[in-house]
């Protein structure tokens, strides 16, 4: 083979992605999914430890697999702040880990299974809001694509992070 020759001249480059699987989740009126590959595992009937001062997304710690997560609303992450309050106050949660550094998870009212759809059938989001990657149809109800490796910067917005001591 020569040093520049292309390796995949002989591929189409029309195909059409592979599905991938998505974990669905129900919070208050609203459904999220994640990308099943983004989570660490699901855990129910866990209620978080508030932190002093948190911002309004940030629910609490819980220990998910051995490790403490900071749980975020994903109803506050969206904005439904009018819905936040009464969905996560009394309802017992799932909780979703989710991989990364950030130590992460999601609080939910029901874990709605897994779905596998095409890429191509996500829509780009309405909003400007970081921390969503679009939408899709399932069952008749919308669907908000949360993008995890933005959650914790959407969580602390509108917050000012603690500065070091000089």
């Amino acid at each position: 083979m020569k040093p520049h020759e292309d390796t995949n001249a002989d591929t189409p480059q029309d195909e059409t992605p592979e599905p991938r699987e998505l974990l669905l989740l129900r919070a208050g009126a609203h459904a999220f999914a994640v990308f099943a590959d983004e989570t660490d595992g699901v855990a129910d009937g866990l209620k978080p430890t508030p932190l002093p001062h948190a911002p309004r997304a940030v629910l609490g710690v819980v220990c998910v697999r051995g490790r403490m997560r900071t749980v975020l609303d994903p109803l506050a992450l969206v904005g439904d702040n009018e819905e936040t309050e009464s969905a996560t106050a009394s309802t017992p949660l799932f909780i979703v880990a989710l991989r990364g550094d950030e130590q992460l998870a999601l609080a939910a009212e029901s874990d709605a299974g897994v779905v596998r759809i095409n890429i191509d059938n996500i829509t780009p989001p309405d909003t400007a809001d970081p921390s969503l990657r679009g939408t899709f149809e399932h069952d008749g109800a919308r669907v908000l694509v949360l993008d995890p490796s933005r959650l914790f910067d959407a969580a602390l917005r509108g917050t000012e992070r603690r500065r070091r001591r000089t």
